[in-house]
């Protein structure tokens, strides 16, 4: 018995010691892998994504740490990390390790995290932000699997397994440049998607359009099929929580486009909604922008929700038929008039609101800011018949009071009154066309200017400057002059024989850029600063002469002889602008110069630049240079035109950039330009053109003056207006002058 109890002794010991093994055990176990929360805790594939930035990839700490990426971060793993990446001292010391083997929690290595930033990512390539997903590869197919759309645009996600998780939420992240690396948390926020097209819905779900994709959603059943509708979309937590379409629509002519609001003919000034947007129905569909409505044109419906309108729809292509010209007050000087005194060549109604006021011809009509006339904030001056002309009595051009085809509206705005007038495109050429060039350049030419012009024009109604005044152009040679000079006949004829005709290239009209006289060479559209990145390989520098002449006029001793010596067979070597000089004193140039530095500094610093101490350009404000003592050529553009300047005062030295902004700080504006045929211009407010040199005068060794020996009248680039006057009486037809001066285009009508 005593042995038989002894052997129970011995088995309850035995399973005692197994019992103390098994928690010993469990307590290494658990001092190895730490908190069992793990929740809480940060796996080494997190670790190692938000590490990428050192340029170790996850293979290299898996390795390192000897773990796999699923395995979670302890302490002695960062403090084999830091050790790694060679961390600042003041990083580790601000990290205390509790236990070696215990796991980290994804607040302490967040904390940790932020110091190895500060530590390691000096260009800043890591960051947190926060951003709403609102779709993944399953609703957009234009998407890769590991990429997502959110409201900050489209980034890839390191973590792709984990992408699911997260959408339509929003969450705070940290990115690295366009990667999201990791979610640091949930937030508790909504998103709307405003005035995005809905291409269709049912039960089925629904597809939208919206930043130039479509979005496919089948989560999301609609209890009425739709199509071709505008609505918001809100998502929250996880789910499309809201659809709110917006079905009324509204359509007329639109007459201004503003920052805020929109002006439609019979609705009035209707404001926009926060989050406005355009879109083009026909054809491929598109997101386009406020600049892309044109006034003058109904050919979009708009849609209006709670008195605001949320998005208009482009419904139909727009033909460019007529044009909305802002009209300046006297000497062109100004947008804004004190007053508008019309009358008419035939009878005429005004509409001022919902009424109208008829008036017979030669009636005189005087409207200020006072008038009763005003209902609304735009009167409408229209004649009876078609071929009927509105003068306005309040405004002088070179031949008088100017009369006007089509209609005149006046608006009234805080600085003034703004008139524009509304005509036909081929009518405004009716008095663009001679304003121009004279009829006596003979009908080719005028038939090319005719094509320039319309091309011009073209371009200009597309770019909407004025849209903010219900305008496109205004009536001076900051784009085409209009109505300086009456309607001629054989102007008309052309503008009639080449109705519609544009110029384009790769099936986009071209900007015909044109001026008065060529130095004999032309040069390309490089003389220009800010340029886009349209094509305007069609601006070629060319000899324009019977015989191509191959000079390097970017050369300063070629360009001498070129503009000094009459060698050179060029088309309008008879023409007076073909060559000028003008002797400027220095005094007065200086003066000029000091006068007018400060503003062409305004316009662009980086085109007026300053020498320092150190011999270095750099840009810096000048207002006195003092006196002229040189002005030296640096570079010249193709065909000889001025592009860089250097002129040294007795105060400061400058680097003049651009052949406008040369013209204007050297021009003769008290001196007389004597051309080469002898006759004498008194003052100019720029130099005639850029393509010219400088030389010094002197009198008992003094510099007293700067010669100046040009060439041209203008810009130099495109059509040279004399130069297809030469051209035409020499026989060439219209298309061949234009297919001479603008290369590689065809013609095309834009009706």
């Amino acid at each position: 018995m005593a042995d038989k109890y002894r052997f129970k002794i011995k088995i309850a010991l035995i399973a005692v010691g197994i019992l103390i093994l098994g928690v010993i055990i469990i307590k290494n176990i658990t001092n190895i892998e730490g908190p069992l929360e793990t929740a809480k805790c940060i796996s080494i594939e997190d670790v190692s994504d938000m590490l990428i930035f050192t340029g170790k990839d996850a293979d290299t700490w898996t390795s390192l740490l000897g773990k796999t990426g699923k395995d979670y971060l302890t302490n002695s793993d960062v403090q084999k990390i830091l050790d790694t990446l060679q961390v600042e001292e003041k990083a580790k010391e601000e990290y205390v390790e509790a236990s070696p083997k215990e796991f980290v929690t994804k607040d302490n290595w967040l904390a940790l995290y932020d110091k190895i930033l500060e530590s390691l990512d000096t260009e800043k390539k890591v960051s947190y932000g926060d951003v709403f997903i609102l779709a993944d590869s399953s609703n957009i197919d234009t998407l890769s699997d590991n990429e997502i759309y959110t409201d900050k645009g489209i980034y890839t996600w390191k973590n792709s397994r984990l992408l699911t998780d997260y959408l339509y939420r929003g969450c705070n992240v940290i990115l690295y440049e366009n990667e999201i690396i990791y979610v640091v948390k949930n937030l508790e926020t909504e998103y709307e998607l405003h005035n995005v097209y809905f291409v269709l819905g049912d039960e089925e779900g629904f597809r939208i359009f919206n930043d130039g994709k479509y979005f496919q959603y089948t989560n999301r059943p609609l209890e009425e099929k739709i199509s071709s509708a505008i609505g918001d979309i809100v998502f929250s937590q996880g789910e499309i929580k809201q659809i709110k379409i917006k079905g009324d629509k509204i359509s007329g002519k639109l007459l201004a486009v503003k920052a805020d609001s929109l002006e439609i003919e019979d609705y009035g000034e209707v404001p926009l909604e926060e989050g406005f947007k355009v879109y083009k129905e026909y054809g491929q569909l598109e997101e386009l922008s406020i600049n892309d409505l044109l006034v003058g044109y109904n050919v979009t419906e708009f849609i209006v929700a709670d008195g605001k309108i949320s998005a208009g729809l482009i419904m139909k292509d727009l033909v460019v038929d007529n044009i909305r010209v802002l009209i300046k007050n006297n000497n062109y000087e100004n947008i804004f008039h004190e007053n508008a005194v019309v009358t008419g060549d035939s009878d005429y109604t005004i509409y001022y609101g919902d009424k109208e006021e008829k008036h017979t011809a030669n009636e005189e009509v005087s409207i200020d800011a006072d008038s009763e006339l005003w209902e609304t904030g735009r009167i409408k001056i229209v004649p009876d018949i078609l071929s009927g002309k509105i003068t306005l009595l309040s405004v002088e051009r070179a031949t008088g009071n100017p009369s006007y085809r089509g209609s005149i509206e006046i608006v009234k705005d805080d600085s003034g009154l703004i008139i524009i007038n509304e005509v036909s495109m081929e009518e405004y050429l009716y008095m663009v066309v001679p304003s121009e060039m004279p009829e006596s350049y003979g009908i080719e030419a005028l038939k090319a200017q005719a094509v320039c012009a319309r091309s011009y024009a073209y371009i200009h109604i597309l770019d909407n400057a004025y849209s903010q005044y219900g305008a496109q152009v205004d009536d001076s040679v900051s784009y085409q002059v209009y109505s300086n000079q009456g309607e001629s006949a054989l102007c008309t004829q052309a503008v009639k024989e080449t109705y519609g005709q544009v110029l384009e290239k790769d099936e986009n009209v071209i900007e015909t850029y044109y001026f008065s006289t060529s130095s004999g060479h032309t040069t390309d559209s490089e003389v220009w600063v800010n340029q886009n990145e349209e094509d305007r390989s069609y601006l070629q520098p060319k000899f324009i002469g019977e015989e191509d002449s191959d000079l390097d006029l970017t050369d300063e001793t070629v360009f001498y002889d070129f503009i000094t010596k009459d060698i050179y067979d060029a088309f309008e070597g008879d023409e007076p602008w073909y060559r000028w000089t003008t002797t400027i004193p220095v005094s007065t140039l200086s003066n000029t110069l000091n006068s007018r530095v400060a503003a062409r500094y305004e316009v662009n610093p980086e085109l007026i630049l300053v020498k320092n101490k150190d011999g270095e350009y750099e840009s810096k404000a000048i207002s006195n240079i003092g006196i002229i003592k040189n002005i030296t050529v640096i570079h010249r553009n193709a065909g000889g035109v001025l592009d860089t300047v250097v002129i040294e005062g007795t105060k400061e030295t400058i680097k003049v950039k651009t052949e406008y902004n040369i013209r204007y700080l050297l021009a003769p504006i008290s001196t007389q330009v004597t051309k080469s045929d002898g006759s004498v211009i008194d003052s100019f407010s720029l130099l005639p053109s850029a393509y010219c040199i400088f030389e010094k005068v002197y009198d008992n060794k003094k510099l007293t003056d700067f010669k100046i020996t040009g060439g041209g009248y203008g810009h130099g680039v495109g059509m040279s207006q004399n130069g297809a006057k030469i051209m035409a009486a020499k026989g060439y037809s219209y298309d061949e002058i234009l297919k001479y001066f603008y290369s590689g285009v065809d013609f095309e009508s834009i009706y």
